[in-house]
């Protein structure tokens, strides 16, 4: 057996990159539900009840509240903030890719796709908190409890959520299933 390169392991990546990519893109409407779905016990600590219903508009997930708004026209309204999960699910595929280059057993890459899951849903949520705590003004986060220093967790939740997790959480999961392939990799020749 030729020993492992790094180069080689790069390369695979990058061919098994577009190939992730389209899979991830193709079961995005349902993986993106199933996250959105597990982000509801992450926004329920923030107020119970805060979310009535979840519903799927193509990609984007609608939380549907029982905060009432008024329109643009003046006209009174139920918040329901759109999260585009995409945005947050997309490491799956990157750590797929990671996991077919290293030659990782399809159980290790479904534990880690599972694994995946909490940080996807952390990042929908606090999507959704942004929306409401933050972007729908004083008013609206008053109404429901989401003042003073929560919102400034919600708001670092947030940037966790969108600029972290995403990318970084598939690399530390792809190294600690893939330990010994590392080690074969970094050995000296």
């Amino acid at each position: 057996m030729r020993p492992e390169t790094l180069g080689g392991f790069v390369l695979r990546t990058f061919l098994w990159l577009p190939v992730c990519f389209a899979a991830w893109y193709a079961a995005a409407p349902y993986h993106g539900l199933a996250a959105g779905t597990l982000a509801r016990a992450v926004i329920e600590p923030f107020g119970s009840g805060l979310v009535t219903s979840l519903e799927r508009s193509g990609f984007d997930l609608e939380f549907v509240t029982g905060i009432a708004v008024r329109a643009g026209t003046g006209q009174p309204a139920i918040l329901a903030p759109e999260v585009n999960p995409l945005l947050y699910t997309y490491g799956l595929a990157f750590f797929a890719a990671l996991m077919l280059a290293a030659r990782a057993s399809v159980w290790k890459l479904l534990a880690g796709a599972l694994a995946l899951l909490p940080f996807q849903a952390a990042g929908i949520a606090f999507d959704f908190l942004v929306q409401v705590a933050v972007k729908s003004g004083p008013e609206v986060a008053a109404s429901v409890g989401l003042l003073g220093g929560t919102r400034e967790l919600i708001a670092l939740g947030y940037q966790l959520g969108s600029l972290i997790f995403p990318t970084l959480i598939p690399v530390v999961l792809w190294a600690a299933f893939n330990r010994a392939f590392i080690e074969r990799m970094l050995r000296p020749k």
